[in-house]
């Protein structure tokens, strides 16, 4: 149980319990019912919940964040008029409880796979948490009524990310439990991303590794780090090893857009950036990411005739454009789907991502790796990814694309952020973690003008002064329920504001 369940119901059911008698529980105890859950049963449900609620998360705020799509009804997100966004919260706290049970369980079982498993996938909700709102209850968040601490301290972001116990230590430990695993012959239960193989979770580790110290580059010199994970030889080496969860086309396993009501799903739509972007190379994704305005047929590979549009982002008044492309039939059950169409999946993190953080820090020295290499390694594998239909966008194949179209690398940065960003469509909350790392970039640490990066534009209108937002305000309920823990935070920030500046954004 989580700290972010009422404190008053816990109180309740704890004097209760006190008044019951002490023979209550041996009265009332099943013998043919297990005592302790299966940590794998564990690591399953988390999973799928951490995952659909990524999912939601990307489609209604990160996508939109990073100007890849566009809000046109409820455009608070893309006005730069941001709030607690409580629902990433509270989710994800939520799946946590059950990550750390699963992780206990299979420790006392010797379950070593399971045990690292489970470590990744916390690995993975807590650096979202911290990257949205900064400091985060860390080290004593889901403690609940084990140590009867419902009121965790917020860790500083560094500490969490970087410090004893954090999330870079805490992943090279699942490593050592995973070289285990595979020595021992122990698959990972319930795995429903690698189907029980300890091997690939090693590789996952580490590219969630390689994300963070990217991240962590602005701070301290990382190049050793990446370079000792480099070595080591354990990463991705092609789409097989992505990080995904497949939707099975059913209720309750299907892609977590599908449920939603026409209306709430048209409230996202193409946002121009990515429209203009894709258009100017003739880029084959478009086809995906996007449904055409000119075709009423729901096809996977639409006709060379299709036309696309973008909206501007802060479209909230009447002399911004809210027309845009609705995004394309994975993402969504529109009237007369065609049977069998592919779903989208949840996606960690994929083969492409890892291939242009490594062009990134070889550009920037700190590998000694062909950056090219990497980077049209990163654009294939996106390509391969989502199955595109080149010869349908001109190009007889994926060289001829990269030759002649104008994305080849021509030793520029913006180059490798701007098909880094394209890349990481629907890559949970990353799309806007990148994008504000860039932001940060290109303004030198000095501000947060959105058009410092290329292919970004200022919102049509925005309430922050062009100024990217740097991250979600605390929810509500932390200021009644953690008070103190919570003031302590705020003071660190300065506030709890949009504008707050956290560790990597100081």
């Amino acid at each position: 149980m989580t700290y972010i369940k009422s404190i008053w119901s816990l109180m309740l059911v704890m004097l209760m319990l006190i008044s019951c008698d002490s023979d209550f529980e041996s009265v009332n105890s099943n013998p043919n019912e297990p005592e302790v859950v299966s940590p794998g049963v564990l690591l399953t449900g988390a999973t799928r919940s951490s995952m659909n609620s990524m999912v939601k998360e990307s489609f209604l705020l990160a996508n939109n964040i990073a100007q890849i799509t566009a809000k046109t009804l409820r455009s608070e997100v893309d006005r730069y008029e941001w709030n607690a966004f409580t629902t990433l919260w509270l989710n994800q706290y939520d799946a946590l409880a059950d990550f750390a049970d699963a992780e206990n369980i299979a420790s006392n079982k010797g379950d070593t796979a399971t045990e690292a498993a489970a470590i990744i996938m916390q690995s993975w909700v807590y650096s979202s948490l911290t990257m949205a709102y900064g400091d985060i209850p860390y080290s004593e968040a889901i403690a609940g009524t084990e140590s009867d601490n419902f009121t965790p301290a917020y860790d500083q972001q560094q500490a969490i990310l970087d410090g004893d116990g954090g999330l870079l230590e805490r992943l090279k430990q699942a490593e050592v439990l995973l070289d285990e695993a595979v020595s021992n012959n122990i698959e990972v239960e319930g795995d429903i991303i690698y189907n029980g193989n300890p091997s690939k979770w090693k590789k996952l580790a580490n590219v969630l590794q390689l994300r963070i110290l990217l991240h962590l580059s602005n701070k301290r010199d990382v190049s050793g780090d990446m370079q000792t994970i480099l070595a080591e030889g354990n990463l991705f080496e092609s789409n097989n090893d992505n990080a995904t969860l497949n939707y099975l086309g059913s209720f309750p396993n299907n892609f977590p857009i599908f449920p939603f009501k026409q209306g709430d799903f048209d409230a996202v739509v193409m946002a121009k950036p990515a429209v203009n972007m894709l258009e100017n190379y003739s880029d084959p994704r478009l086809g995906v990411y996007a449904r055409p305005d000119n075709i009423t047929e729901i096809n996977t590979f639409v006709s060379a005739q299709a036309t696309y549009s973008g909206a501007d982002n802060g479209n909230a008044i009447g002399s911004c454009d809210k027309g845009g492309s609705r995004l394309g039939a994975r993402y969504y059950d529109y009237p007369s789907h065609p049977s069998g169409e592919e779903q989208a999946n949840g996606i960690l993190t994929t083969y492409a991502e890892q291939e242009l953080i490594l062009a990134e820090a070889a550009f920037k020295g700190l590998i000694p790796n062909n950056t090219e290499t990497h980077y049209k390694n990163g654009i294939v594998a996106s390509m391969e990814y989502y199955n595109v239909s080149l010869e349908t966008f001109g190009w007889t194949g994926v060289n001829d694309f990269y030759d002649n179209s104008g994305v080849a690398f021509d030793n520029t940065l913006n180059k490798i952020w701007e098909q880094k960003w394209i890349a990481t469509f629907f890559h949970g909350m990353e799309p806007f973690f990148d994008v504000r790392r860039m932001v940060y970039e290109a303004n030198n640490g000095d501000d947060f003008a959105v058009d410092a990066v290329q292919f970004l534009t200022v919102p049509c209108e925005n309430l922050n002064s062009d100024q990217m937002p740097v991250r979600f305000l605390y929810p509500g309920n932390e200021q009644s329920l953690n008070s103190e823990n919570y003031q302590e935070a705020v003071s660190r920030l300065g506030g709890n504001n949009q504008n707050a500046k956290m560790y990597l954004m100081e």
